[in-house]
């Protein structure tokens, strides 16, 4: 289920509140899909405070301080935490139920160290390490700047990340208590990290992709999934659009996202739960172009899917991906944009869809 503190921060994301909580500090402007400016917590006349327009944080490249908005309005002006909430609350109209400080706390740190890592990781990506997993990219056809636009990472096992993170600063008891719960699993191989955001932006889980296997055996969870149980992948991504795509894997929709011809959310290939049609639905979604997959467990997914989105009274429409292919990525690798522009014209009704399927 969609949590309160997620629904007020991608309500005011999607509103672009950040012009209204930081719009009073020096030198405030835009920068990219996000914000700039002066830090408010330390003496410099250069914008050094990044923004982001994405998701609820912000960051300081000079002074390193780093938080959610709430952290902000307890700094900046003083408010104490049910204040601070009270505060975005009022901007988004919507009631925060049964979120305290102690999960706030969590949350927070939780965030902060996924994103520490990842930072880590991205890094090891372009080192001498990484140079097998960014193979493995190039070889199924990513260009430089898609693996870039990606933001994904090369995972040097456990222990390494844990000594990196112990070097950046981090309480050791708090760290090892932290990582004790967060981290379900630890490969004993390099591969390849994807990070998996919440419907406000913030990181909360990490992906492991071995490159040495395919299909579902090749994945596994870095992380405990707890908070993204009802969470399409690449959610934050497609806030607010009446009309997305919905694909299987996770790199369907990492190459979609950054082809941005049309939204795109991921749901595995288990299927789509009923949550994530919900999350969906309150950030805005009412249309689902379903492009699972034409084998008969894609086909059988889709027939799920369509009942469901159904039942909560909003439309679909399917996309003929052809049998040779597995999946849109892999469609897209070996045609091209065009081909795959022309491929969304011939979508079909989803009535229409289960007429010529009844078999499925």
């Amino acid at each position: 289920m969609l949590s309160s503190i997620e629904k007020v921060y991608a309500t005011l994301i999607n509103r672009e509140y950040q012009q209204t909580l930081f719009g009073g500090l020096g030198l405030f402007q835009r920068k990219g899909i996000g914000f700039i400016s002066c830090c408010p917590y330390h003496k410099d006349p250069l914008p050094t405070f990044l923004i982001y327009g994405d998701r609820p944080e912000c960051f300081c490249f000079a002074c390193g301080d780093r938080g959610d908005w709430i952290k902000y309005l307890r700094q900046k002006e003083g408010l104490s935490f049910h204040d601070a909430l009270n505060t975005l609350e009022r901007a988004c109209d919507i009631s925060i139920r049964d979120y305290s400080e102690e999960q706030w706390e969590i949350e927070v740190f939780r965030a902060k160290i996924l994103e520490s890592a990842m930072d880590l990781f991205i890094t090891h990506l372009w080192s001498k390490p990484g140079e097998e997993v960014l193979h493995y990219l190039y070889t199924r056809g990513y260009a430089m700047a898609e693996v870039e636009g990606m933001s994904l990472g090369y995972y040097p096992g456990f222990t390494k990340t844990m000594q990196a993170l112990l070097k950046q600063g981090f309480n050791q008891g708090h760290l090892e208590t932290t990582l004790s719960w967060l981290w379900k699993s630890n490969p004993d191989y390099p591969g390849i990290v994807i990070p998996y955001r919440d419907s406000s932006g913030r990181l909360m889980g990490l992906i492991h992709k071995d490159v040495r296997t395919n299909g579902l055996a090749s994945y596994c969870l870095l992380t405990d999934f707890s908070y993204l149980n009802d969470i399409p992948f690449l959610m934050y991504r497609s806030r607010g659009q009446e009309e997305v795509i919905v694909v299987e894997g996770y790199f369907d929709a990492l190459l979609l996202d950054q082809a941005r011809l049309k939204p795109v959310i991921g749901i595995g290939t288990r299927g789509i739960k009923a949550g994530q049609i919900q999350t969906a639905a309150f950030l805005g979604t009412r249309h689902f172009i379903l492009a699972l997959g034409s084998s008969e467990r894609q086909s059988n997914a889709t027939h799920a899917a369509i009942s469901l989105i159904n039942k909560l009274e909003l439309t679909a429409s399917v996309l003929p991906i052809p049998i040779d292919y597995k999946g849109l990525d892999e469609f897209i690798r070996m045609n091209c944009l065009d081909h795959f522009k022309t491929l969304l014209k011939k979508a079909v009704g989803s009535e229409n869809w289960l007429a010529s399927n009844r078999g499925g």
